[in-house]
């Protein structure tokens, strides 16, 4: 079952998979996040998008978080009359600010401040650093560059000027206008793209509140700056994103492994989830099996202690869409047969708050008494993510009456969910947690589990407490396929 998985999966929604149908499909075949790119598609298309999954969602019993990623001041070149243009090594080309149609030997580009951030001998890097010009000359409103390596250049390709320092903010006017339109319509993660400093983290977590959302923030790591940074970024942020794209282009192909290794650890060391991205399958958006590469790839970076993973085109363009997710979903789970994933408690940090404390000793109580379930109960999901850095090898199991905090948790590593009616003391709870761990088939008669909870229970406050319980519910049984929630059903076959 979809349930046994620890590590969860981040799938892009593009044209293979924005019907109502295909999200089913995408959900069905292990879809955890459905990530919605604000660079391309309008805010209807979006919104439509966002209604099918929580309808579907719904339908299935299987929470799905929604992630909204800000464009972010990328930098691209403009169009060109013929809509792309060849470029020789060693050819002498100009590089234009103008708002005017490009051609060969010219390229316009959307980055006003371009004159000003380069001089002569500064590396430009296009289409993902596939193209390469080396600035020559520079002007008030272009610059000349020479071709160091060439190919076809199309219209709206990244251009990324690796160690030049941009004078631009983190947020453009068209990623307020998104945020606007994604915190009104309930996102569960706003991702921050070009991240360089703390105060970008600051100034976004100003504006959700100020909207009154209780969206996170996903801190996207794709420039060297924030690497600089990076301690302070993950501090502040709520979960963070290894952006493998735009950062192999900023750091240089042969320092993104221990780049990636490095962020993975310190999220790790911090407790803040993280997101391995890009190209973690891409030959599956043509293909319908992966690249033994890129099966070593997944199961490296769930070794390294990632999270999540993302699909991007694979999941949003790609042919094999529902495969891709499937074929995820298979290497993780293999992976982590691996005894070595589990448990990683250190007594390091003396001073806990009162929550991580009975975080800490729920995930050690669980490995000394072989507890098949760790069971919390949550109002905003912070104990449960808590708990989850510990990476228990018992099953954590979310329980709260409210649908949105079920929704927002999906992300977080080894947490399955569950909704509960609302309860007016222990006992209550008790009897619901027995029903619901016994019918799903997480657990059966006999079995210990470790609850945490706030009390006194009637005020709802934050957890404080944790309890030892061996379960009865003798008048309980598995309930039929049929009945259960999709992640605890018997998998179907995708297609």
């Amino acid at each position: 079952m979809l349930a046994l998985r620890r590590a969860k999966i981040v799938a892009t929604i593009g044209p293979a998979t924005r019907d109502p149908e295909n999200l089913k499909k995408a959900i069905e075949a292990g879809m955890n996040v459905a990530r919605l790119n604000f660079s391309h598609g309008t805010h209807a298309e979006h919104l439509a998008v966002i209604g099918h999954i929580r309808r579907i969602s719904l339908e299935l019993k299987a929470p799905v978080t929604i992630l909204q990623d800000l464009q972010g001041p990328k930098v691209r070149v403009g169009l060109f009359e013929k809509g792309s243009i060849e470029l020789k090594e060693q050819q002498i080309v100009t590089v234009t600010i103008e708002d005017i149609l490009g051609r060969e030997g010219l390229i316009p580009s959307d980055f006003k401040e371009l004159c000003k951030a380069c001089q002569p001998g500064t590396q430009i890097l296009l289409d993902d650093g596939l193209i390469e010009l080396k600035v020559l000359r520079v002007g008030e409103k272009s610059l000349e560059a020479e071709v160091i390596y060439g190919g076809i250049l199309k219209n709206r390709k990244g251009m990324n000027l690796p160690g030049v320092n941009l004078p631009v903010d983190a947020m453009t006017p068209k990623d307020k206008e998104d945020l606007e339109f994604g915190l009104k319509n309930q996102v569960d993660y706003i991702a921050l793209s070009f991240v360089r400093h703390g105060k970008d983290i600051r100034q976004l977590r100003e504006m959700i509140e100020r909207a009154g959302s209780p969206a996170k923030i996903i801190a996207k790591i794709e420039m060297l700056e924030a690497l600089d940074n990076l301690e302070e970024i993950v501090r502040l942020s709520d979960v963070v994103m290894v952006a493998r794209g735009d950062l192999a282009v900023e750091v240089g192909q042969s320092r993104l492994p221990s780049s990636q290794k490095r962020i993975i650890s310190l999220c790790n060391q911090l407790g803040k989830p993280v997101i391995t991205a890009t190209q973690m399958l891409d030959s599956m958006v043509e293909n319908p099996r992966p690249t033994r590469a890129e099966i070593t790839d997944i199961a490296n970076a769930v070794l390294d202690g990632t999270d999540a993973l993302m699909l991007s085109a694979e999941s949003a363009s790609g042919k094999y869409p529902f495969k891709a997710i499937r074929t995820m979903h298979e290497i993780i789970l293999e992976v982590e047969k691996t005894e070595d994933n589990y448990y990683k408690i250190s007594l390091d940090n003396e001073l806990l708050s009162t929550p991580a404390a009975i975080a800490a000793s729920s995930a050690l109580t669980a490995l000394k008494l072989n507890a098949t379930a760790i069971v919390c109960l949550t109002t905003t999901g912070k104990t449960a993510q808590l708990i989850s850095c510990y990476r228990p090898k018992a099953q954590i199991i979310a329980i709260t009456t409210d649908i949105e905090v079920l929704n927002r948790l999906e992300i977080t590593w080894g947490l399955q969910t569950l909704h509960l009616s609302p309860y007016n003391s222990l006992k209550d709870i008790i009897y619901q947690v027995e029903k619901l761990l016994i019918e799903n088939g997480l657990s059966k008669t006999g079995d210990r589990i470790i609850l945490t909870l706030g009390q006194p229970i009637a005020d709802g406050g934050k957890t404080n407490s944790s309890h030892v319980h061996v379960l009865g519910g003798e008048e309980f049984k598995k309930a039929k396929p049929d009945g259960l929630p999709l992640r605890y059903k018997p998998l179907i076959p995708t297609h």
